[in-house]
């Protein structure tokens, strides 16, 4: 009974100090706000290997698009990412993976000429405009969350959540979920 008590101090202490580090931006919208009734689910690329094939930490962000997709099945996926290799893009092996999983190809958009994160919300935003959606449902990993939310924010996205994959750093990870489980509490983006 003492380590819950012990623990559930922990959680609180480590939300104030994320609190604190994690203020609002003017962008961010209320979480009552959000409109989840359609939203966009966008797979952020990840740099392919030489010979084209995926790396483990994009078919991870794969992998959690679709389960995120799950929750959502009028919306559709964006894969976004240039960068070919092989004469492969990040995002034409999302849509190869996405399509061997049995995720319905009228369902996914693709878009690959993105080679940063700020050519992914450049390039991707309008095509969730486009496409009806009510907002858009970030998918990465976890070092890269902070920087992909503030870059879709500045090209005029409306986030409505970020699910990031964690991804081998610890504290980075655990900060995330910290801000990702009191993000609906504190109307961060």
């Amino acid at each position: 009974m003492r380590w819950k008590l012990i623990l559930g101090s922990l959680f609180v202490v480590m939300a104030a100090a994320i609190s604190d580090v994690c203020a609002p931006t003017a962008a961010a919208q209320p979480a009552a706000a959000k409109d989840f009734s359609k939203p966009c689910i966008v797979i952020l690329g990840y740099g392919l290997n030489p010979d084209g094939s995926m790396r483990p930490i994009l078919r991870r962000r794969v992998l959690t698009g679709l389960a995120t997709a799950q929750f959502f099945p009028q919306s559709p996926i964006i894969v976004t990412g240039g960068n070919p290799r092989n004469g492969q893009t990040e995002a034409a092996q999302m849509r190869r993976m996405l399509l061997m999983l049995g995720f319905p190809d009228h369902r996914i958009i693709v878009e690959d000429r993105a080679n940063s994160t700020v050519q992914n919300a450049q390039f991707s935003v309008p095509l969730a405009k486009k496409a009806g959606c009510t907002g858009i449902i970030l998918v990465t990993s976890s070092t890269h969350q902070g920087r992909a939310d503030q870059n879709f924010i500045d090209a005029g996205g409306t986030i409505l959540a970020t699910v990031s994959y964690p991804d081998g750093d610890p504290t980075t990870n655990v900060t995330q979920l910290v801000r990702d489980v009191m993000s609906p509490m504190l109307f961060l983006g």
